[in-house]
């Protein structure tokens, strides 16, 4: 009888994962934990990391540390080497199975109701899972230095702080002294949805030289009537919803009353960096202040 060849050595790795991830499914299903004390674990500089949000899989990235990603969430599009990497469910709904055949010892997660429950089936199973809060700029500096303790690289998250914020501040110097322009941030054309108080996205209008027009509302993404956008007269309108840019447009191609309308000052802007509380931000909003103050951007010579 032939004898079977012997496995390849890049197989082992791959076995040794499916049966981790076997032996961690039991444990979570049985209510186990893991048998090494949790501090014990803790003080382990990880090697197998999932960021379960594309904001965190960002900051990993950023920090220099994107070889130990072995798994992704299905909207982590950026850097490109993310992109490559194993899909362990979505962002609002992570699969418990496809994270445990991975094998982590480290998930990266933000709060979320839809991944409350699966982040607390591998905390059961005895993986260490960190969470960070992605909803403001102090959400940011926080998260890259609780991200990089968790790495062990504490320094490089530190670096990483001052780089942004250096990378926000040339934005607010860029526009400093214009006088601020009434905006209005769209998120979704119908219903109408924008951009509320208390936001990244209001943060960065600031900084970028505008003034939110709807930051006195309480809701986050609150949904306005198009009378309360007329009520409100913006002087642009920075559309950064899902869908085309000639959608934006109709919407308030009867508005001639809007300044921004008026002007024609209704531009489109990707969504991809605005909307993620990671490393970009400084580009999202030189992006905004582009937008806000494009006189602060011409780099014609003065006339001699």
């Amino acid at each position: 009888m032939p004898l079977r060849p012997a496995a390849q050595a890049h197989d082992v790795p791959r076995a040794a994962a499916r049966l981790t991830a076997l032996v961690l499914l039991a444990a979570a299903a049985c209510g186990g934990g893991p048998a090494e004390p949790p501090r014990a674990i803790a003080a382990r500089a990880p090697a197998r990391v999932v960021p379960l949000a594309p904001s965190v899989t960002e900051i990993v990235f950023a920090l220099g540390e994107g070889a130990r990603v072995v798994g992704v969430c299905g909207q982590c599009d950026w850097p490109e080497e993310a992109t490559r990497l194993p899909r362990v469910g979505g962002y609002l709904a992570p699969s418990v199975e496809a994270v445990f055949a991975v094998a982590p010892d480290l998930v990266l997660a933000v709060p979320s109701p839809g991944n409350r429950e699966a982040v607390r089936a591998l905390e059961r199973a005895g993986i260490r899972v960190v969470v960070v809060r992605d909803r403001t700029l102090d959400d940011l500096w926080a998260g890259m230095r609780t991200v990089a303790e968790a790495l062990g690289v504490p320094a490089r998250g530190e670096a990483l702080v001052a780089r942004v914020r250096a990378g926000l501040e040339a934005v607010r110097v860029r526009v400093a002294g214009r006088t601020r322009r009434r905006v209005l941030l769209l998120v979704g054309h119908r219903p109408l949805i924008v951009a509320g108080g208390g936001t990244l996205q209001g943060e960065l209008l600031a900084i970028a030289g505008g003034d939110n027009v709807a930051a006195d509302v309480a809701e986050a993404f609150p949904q306005l009537a198009i009378e309360t956008v007329v009520d409100r007269a913006p002087e642009v309108i920075v559309d950064a919803a899902m869908g085309t840019e000639a959608g934006g447009r109709a919407l308030f191609a009867d508005l001639a009353s809007v300044p921004a309308v008026a002007s024609g000052r209704i531009v489109a802007l990707s969504p991809d960096a605005l909307f993620r509380a990671g490393p970009r931000v400084a580009e999202a909003a030189a992006a905004l202040a582009h937008a806000i103050h494009p006189e602060a951007f011409d780099t014609a010579p003065a006339p001699g």
